[in-house]
């Protein structure tokens, strides 16, 4: 059969020499793993135990890649809210970090005029 698929039966054997056979528990070898069908997508492989010759039996393994998912445009980490206000604002420059360093410089002592009006618990 041809190599369409890369290393996929590469991995399907490194996946069944790491398990057991459960009649005399020694490992699958490669050569106890058998390509019987190659489609796009999909193999299917016979196993059997070449200690013992017991079969494990028959897997058909997907081999198709998940589709890679869309880039975000924001950070994981922003809320529904932060999207809300966020999205579609430019970055942050270099000046408005100087801008706002200069703004926090120049507080005075009256700094607290600055927040915002908010509800507080008493």
């Amino acid at each position: 059969m041809g190599n369409l698929h890369g290393g996929s039966f590469q991995a399907i054997q490194e996946y069944f020499q790491q398990k057991e056979c459960r009649f005399c528990s020694h490992s699958f070898t490669s050569d106890g793993i058998q390509l019987l069908r190659e489609e796009p997508g999909v193999l299917v492989v016979r196993v059997t135990c070449k200690t013992c010759g017991h079969p494990l039996g028959v897997a058909i393994v997907g081999t198709t890649p998940k589709p890679a998912r869309p880039q975000s445009q924001h950070p994981r980490d922003w809320t529904k809210r932060d999207k809300e206000r966020l999205v579609g604002q430019p970055p942050i420059s270099y000046d408005d970090v100087i801008a706002a360093h200069q703004f926090f410089k120049d507080l005075d002592t009256d700094w607290h005029k600055h927040l915002p009006k908010t509800g507080r618990a008493s």
